[in-house]
């Protein structure tokens, strides 16, 4: 079983800059005010904006930081097995599904990700230990960061690891897929069939190109827009494994965990796996006129589920 811990990415030094940052900002301004006799009010009240907003992002920098450090020190002292998670002590916490959606938005010349975080709790109960869960996730998750995550997950609810979460993702799962794309112009052609084996999904794909470049295989999901690169080229054959290799528990602070700092962990460029309905489609690239594309939708089930048990 694999474990990995969330940490926010160069926190200390971040932290560190922020608060060199804000002197730096404010010593030309001090240095105004004391010799200057004219718009004195204007600085002062200039002076006590910025500090406020300083001192809210230094605050929430703070809490993301002091999040972190209650997973690494919750995550030091239990004992993690294939079976599940067992503390030195009953702790209080709630079990469910986080759903997290990511963004980036653009205003001018700076870009900002956002991330939306929704906890559905199954029931709340006391215990010294959670079993692994095998129950069905999903996510997706493009190369900026963007994308969702969808998870059975345990979030703390005792102090002094209040808001500790630990996300779980099975191996289990089959791919269930059978079928053939067929793609045509008046130039080119491409055959591509598609079989489910085990976790994978795999496939052939026969083309004959005149004027097209070459044919591209991509996997979305219904809930996001974005298509994840497979293979591409003109006669080859390409296999994608939908489900982890092993177990992986995922361990990190409530505000801190999300779709970017997943796929940076899992050491992707691009992240689709899990259960439930996906999309395989296959495309003729075409230049100097739109792409001629055929899709076909494929599950991935979990045929023996767990329960929480609690």
């Amino acid at each position: 079983m694999k474990t990995i811990l969330i940490k926010p990415k160069g926190g200390k030094i971040v932290s560190a800059s922020f608060i060199v940052g804000f002197i730096l900002f404010l010593l030309p301004v001090v240095f105004v005010y004391t010799h200057t006799s004219g718009g004195r009010v204007f600085l002062l009240a200039f002076m006590a904006f910025a500090a406020l907003l300083y001192m809210t992002g230094f605050y929430f920098l703070r809490t993301l930081l002091k999040q972190a450090k209650k997973a690494e020190s919750l995550l030091s002292m239990v004992s993690i097995s294939e079976s599940g998670i067992s503390f030195p002590e009953e702790l209080e916490f709630e079990y469910g599904i986080l759903n997290m959606k990511a963004w980036w938005s653009s205003s001018g010349k700076s870009r900002s990700y956002h991330v939306s975080r929704e906890f559905i709790p199954a029931g709340t109960t006391r215990a010294s230990n959670i079993p692994f869960i095998n129950a069905e996730f999903k996510m997706l998750i493009w190369y900026d960061g963007s994308g969702f995550v969808s998870a059975p997950a345990v979030r703390i609810l005792s102090e002094p690891y209040k808001d500790v979460v630990f996300l779980f993702l099975t191996e289990k799962g089959k791919v269930d897929a059978n079928g053939t794309l067929v793609l045509s112009t008046d130039n080119d052609s491409a055959q591509v069939i598609v079989k489910g084996v085990e976790e994978n999904i795999t496939g052939r794909v026969y083309s004959t190109l005149n004027k097209a470049r070459k044919v591209k295989i991509t996997i979305s999901a219904p809930e996001s827009a974005y298509e994840i690169p497979v293979a591409e080229g003109d006669n080859f054959e390409f296999s994608y494994r939908m489900l982890p290799e092993e177990k992986i528990l995922i361990a990190g602070g409530y505000k801190i965990i999300d779709p970017h700092e997943i796929k940076r962990n899992l050491e992707k460029q691009y992240v689709v796996m899990g259960h439930g309905e996906f999309i395989l489609k296959g495309t003729l690239d075409l230049p100097f006129r739109r792409d001629v594309s055929e899709i076909m939708n494929f599950t991935v089930t979990l045929e023996e589920k767990d329960e929480w048990g609690f």
